[in-house]
């Protein structure tokens, strides 16, 4: 300590004074940062949130168009039994 203590322990506290305020500085700028960031993030997500209502738009339309299909295919099954029927007629036409 030098002569004067009280002017020593005040140019201590205005040396962790200027620290704390260089501190505060610090986690201001990483705020700023990490708002930025947050924003970005809010952005991406709005982003994924339209992507997977067009993909649920999309699913829903294969659905439908699988239903399609699969009616397609039942009446694929049946095209034998009614040429069997058809020709069966003919056959009878034919006879007379």
């Amino acid at each position: 300590m030098g002569l004067n203590p009280v002017a020593d322990v005040l140019k201590r506290a205005d040396k962790v004074l200027k620290n704390a305020e260089v501190a505060l500085v610090n986690v201001d700028t990483t705020l700023v940062t990490v708002g930025g960031t947050l924003s970005g993030v809010d952005t991406k997500l709005a982003t994924v949130d339209a992507t997977l209502a067009d993909t649920r738009d999309v699913l829903t339309q294969v659905q439908t168009l699988l239903g399609d299909l699969n009616d397609k295919l039942v009446l694929l099954d049946e095209v034998p039994e009614l040429k069997a029927t058809l020709d069966r007629v003919l056959a009878a036409v034919e006879k007379g």
